[in-house]
């Protein structure tokens, strides 16, 4: 049998937290990273600052744009007339730069 002290339990409890936040923590992130639905709305093109891409045939199960804004994040249909609107204007602003 063997006899462990208690600050060895201690500090086996507290490795084992650490490593369930850290595992837990990267699943989140990459939830967070993927668009899972699209807007329901358009957004005013005044407000939005730049923009990404994401393909469902790399890490995400669908295929958006994801407008960036001064507080968030939207994710919105690349199919849709009015995205393709901001992408281009977006990329027109990038390339007077």
């Amino acid at each position: 049998m063997v006899r462990c002290s208690s600050q060895s339990l201690v500090l086996i409890a507290f490795a084992s937290v650490l490593l369930f936040q850290l595992f837990s923590g990267a699943e989140a992130a990459s939830n967070f990273d993927c668009c899972l639905q699209y807007t329901k709305y358009p957004l005013s093109f005044r407000l939005i600052v730049g923009f990404t891409q994401q393909l469902a045939d790399e890490a995400c199960d669908i295929n958006a744009i994801i407008f960036h804004t001064k507080r968030r994040l939207v994710c919105a249909d690349p199919k849709q007339p009015w995205v393709k609107k901001a992408v281009r204007i977006l990329s027109q602003r990038v390339k007077k730069m």
